[in-house]
């Protein structure tokens, strides 16, 4: 009874004082929406399992070796585990990744994504078909041409439950539909939802490969994901597959030597990720701590102020006889109902932004919209950590106003100086102030890094010209055709490019600049070079056909291109970039010079040197790159890049229509221009930039907020003397000027101690960065300027109702 009396008295107290309620609730309800979304994205990511049932009987099971930490399984393995563990039910396999193919229904063509998987996948994860069958056991002893959908993609296709049993064309490879997935059922592959599934006993098949990688003992690419029998832990299950990997390195030391087998639990996320996870996780909830922090002190400095407006009342209670823990612990109810508004404000607020989210739908260059498969909604988890943080703050922001203010001071009070604290009430919340100002000021000084990194990122030089590139992609092997049939190709597709209007030049190249995918690195010998080591040098490569560098505008610094008499029977020759140049032919000439080529067998010949690039990354050191000729490297997929007079966009269509003249049944696995391809590259730097601008918006309020509601109540305890200064002549301007000095004195403390902090933070994350320097300079002033304006702006706003009042009535009410 006497807690609920209490927190009714307080009720009373909050509803009087409204303004400092309102301030109050606003600040921990910003603090606790961003905990909340905090809390979802480190539960999405590493906590919450893959929506099936008894989810928690899962472990992902993976190898290690000396040299790698996390590696997958071959297909001989797999079985192996599978048909000789005594830990699980069973084990499943799949290809840790997705592949996009032109989809065919129909006459219906999509770009889509399809994932390889063991026959046993679906039962193995308690999946049930929403219409049809699933793929069984048996479905891999053969090559089973099945294709099971997922909901999404039928609802695309129509949602005609009729559709079991019809034949869908991926590569023109037909596929007989025999199940649809259920709704809700995401897969296994983080934030990438398959359209079909296949078995693994067509893989081969889809990509056109001659011998079947299921045979081959040196490729560990699968993941393998177990359901544990019942009453059985996991160290008992790593006991035994650690048994059962030292078994198969026993029996097949050539592929299997010191690879041992471990396992985890079951997420949505790779097990080589989780690392990476944790440490984006740590510092999401780190910037949430820094925001928590400052809202912290924003309520603790307001209810400082409510204390000194409660001074009478806390004075008397204290005479009657009302001990401190009791004085203490109402004053803590205060705060935690503060806590309790702002906390279930804020996680309705976390709940629509997370619920938005789940509503966005990232652009894929040549793939489309793909929607995100995480789920972000918050579940009984969040909802106890967020539960947690708001008996925290409330704990954190009413104990120090609380020890203050229950200990008034009874003899000034009978000489008739009431007092809860004076100068060090003052101190504290000059303190407070000047946390939430560095707190604001470290955080914008993040956004301000991000985006001179992301501007850099924009501004790098590339070493070619991206402007009105348009881009195609073809599988000459998935379209039918041979080596000889394909080399004929790359001329017709020339040719018929070369004839649509408003196309500048066409070139061919095995892969996209920026691409991200380092497979192409070549083992080689450089005959002749002035570096001390001669161990072979590992270098990144293309093949690009004769018009390539003029298409894509790379400059050429010495020597020549590849010319039309540079065929498949004439001697191999290569074009080098200038690092390369520079790093093994130093002060030399290269043009004449031979490389090695140890993975081919072959030796080719320098005739030319080009511009540096970048090549795989776009934030990528500079590194030797090599252009090896097309028509003497012989690759089936290749793009066709065309530069079109004006937006590349308008060019995409009749481009493929001229390429289908060529070949009517030519089919295009996508389409898109250099100009997204770009932009998908600074994908990652962008979301990272939102997200800590959401942040620093979020710190910037607080900030304002907290200064707001402390010059507002430091000036209102001081209305006796502002009515005796302006009673003794002083002017409006001047009590402003007076307030203004003394706000800005403390965000001048709190920006020097935010700077400090950003210089140390700027120095261990420079590495995360693009183009930082040490200290950036031109980031801090613009910061710096940014919470001079807000400081002015809040000052004033604060400071200006008491600034006008009439000074007689300020002295009588005093």
């Amino acid at each position: 009874m006497a807690l609920w009396s209490s927190m009714r008295f307080s009720l009373r107290i909050l509803r009087k004082h409204w303004k400092l309620t309102s301030i109050a609730v606003f600040s921990l309800a910003i603090a606790m929406a961003a905990g909340a979304v905090g809390f979802s994205v480190f539960n999405a990511l590493l906590l919450r399992p893959p929506a099936v049932p008894a989810p928690e009987q899962l472990v992902s099971v993976y190898t290690t070796t000396p040299t790698e930490e996390f590696g997958g399984a071959n297909y001989d393995d797999y079985k192996y585990y599978r048909d000789n563990n005594h830990v699980f039910s069973d084990v499943l396999a799949f290809p840790y990744s997705v592949q996009v193919r032109p989809i065919v229904f129909n006459g219906r063509l999509k770009s889509g994504l399809m994932n390889g998987v063991s026959d046993n996948y679906f039962s193995v994860l308690g999946v049930q078909p929403l219409l049809g069958r699933l793929f069984t056991r048996g479905d891999d002893d053969k090559p089973s041409a099945l294709a099971v959908l997922s909901y999404s993609y039928w609802k695309w296709l129509g949602a005609d439950p009729n559709v079991l049993g019809k034949a869908v064309n991926i590569d023109r490879v037909q596929l007989t539909i025999v199940g649809v997935a259920p709704k809700g059922f995401a897969g296994t592959i983080f934030s990438a939802l398959p359209d079909i599934w296949y078995p693994l006993s067509i893989d081969a098949t889809l990509n056109r490969q001659a011998q079947d990688w299921r045979t081959d003992r040196s490729v560990h690419f699968l993941g393998l994901i177990g359901r544990l029998k019942p009453g059985v832990t996991r160290p008992q299950a790593l006991a035994d597959v650690q048994m059962l990997s030292k078994q198969l390195a026993s029996a097949y030391p050539a592929d299997d030597k010191d690879r041992v087998a471990d396992l985890t639990g079951t997420s949505m996320l790779p097990v080589d990720s989780v690392s990476s996870a944790k440490i984006i996780s740590g510092i999401i909830l780190a910037i949430v701590g820094l925001v928590l922090f400052a809202a912290c002190s924003n309520v603790a400095n307001l209810l400082l102020a409510l204390a000194s407006a409660r001074r009478h009342e806390i004075l008397v209670r204290a005479a009657m006889g009302a001990t401190r823990a009791l004085l203490v612990r109402d004053l803590l109810v205060d705060s935690t109902l503060l806590a309790a508004g702002g906390g279930i404000l804020g996680f309705l607020l976390a709940s629509l932004g997370l619920r938005q989210l789940m509503q966005f739908k990232p652009y894929f260059p040549g793939v489309g919209v793909i929607p995100l498969t995480i789920d972000f909604h918050p579940d009984v988890r969040v909802v106890a950590a967020t539960v947690a943080l708001v008996f925290l703050a409330g704990l954190a922001t009413g104990l120090v106003p609380g020890l203050h203010s229950s200990s008034p001071n009874l003899a000034g009070a009978l000489s008739g100086e009431i007092s809860v604290g004076g100068t060090r009430k003052g101190r504290i919340r000059n303190t407070l102030v000047v946390i939430q100002v560095a707190v604001c000021t470290l955080v914008l000084i993040g956004v301000g890094l991000c985006f001179r990194s992301l501007s850099n990122l924009k501004h790098v030089n590339l070493g070619f010209s991206p402007r009105n590139l348009a881009i195609l992609t073809l599988d000459l092997q998935a379209n039918g055709y041979s080596e000889e049939q394909g080399r004929s190709m790359y001329a017709r597709m020339r040719d018929a490019a070369g004839g649509v209007y408003g196309l500048e030049s066409i070139a061919l190249s095995s892969d996209l600049p920026l691409s991200g995918n380092s497979g192409h690195d070549e083992q080689v010998r450089v005959e002749g070079s002035t570096e001390k080591s001669k161990q072979a040098a590992s270098i990144s490569s293309v093949a690009v056909d004769q018009y390539y560098f003029s298409t894509l505008g790379i400059p050429v610094l010495a020597g020549r291109v590849f010319t039309s008499s540079d065929t498949a029977k004439a001697p191999g020759v290569i074009v080098i970039n200038h690092l390369m140049a520079e790093k093994y032919w130093t002060g030399q000439n290269p043009i004449g010079k031979t490389v090695r080529i140890e993975n081919g067998n072959q030796t080719v010949t320098v005739v030319g040197v080009v511009g540096d690039g970048k090549y795989i990354d776009i934030d990528e050191p500079a590194r030797p790159f090599m252009y090896f000729n097309l028509d003497q490297r012989y690759l089936p997929v290749v793009y066709l890049m065309a530069r079109a007079h004006g937006d590349p966009r308008q060019w995409l269509a009749p481009l493929s229509e001229a390429l289908q003249k060529a070949d009517s049944q030519l089919l295009f696995q996508t389409s898109l221009t250099m100009d997204d391809w770009i932009n998908f590259s600074l994908y990652a730097p962008r979301i990272t930039l939102v997200c800590i601008s959401v942040f620093g918006g979020l710190a910037f309020v607080l900030a304002a907020a907290g200064l707001y509601g402390a010059v507002f109540y430091s000036v209102s305890e001081r209305k006796k003397e502002l009515g005796i200064r302006v009673a003794l002549g002083a002017a409006p301007r001047d009590l402003w000027r007076m307030i203004l000095l003394q706000a800005s004195a403390l965000t001048a403390a709190g920006i020097c101690v935010g700077i400090v902090g950003g210089i140390i933070a700027s120095m261990l994350v420079r590495s995360q960065l693009y183009g930082i320097h040490p200290v950036e300079w031109s980031v801090f002033l613009a910061v710096a300027l940014t919470m001079g304006g807000m400081t002015v702006l809040t000052a004033y706003s604060a400071a200006r109702p008491w600034m006008r009042a009439d000074p007689m009535e300020s002295v009588r009410h005093a």
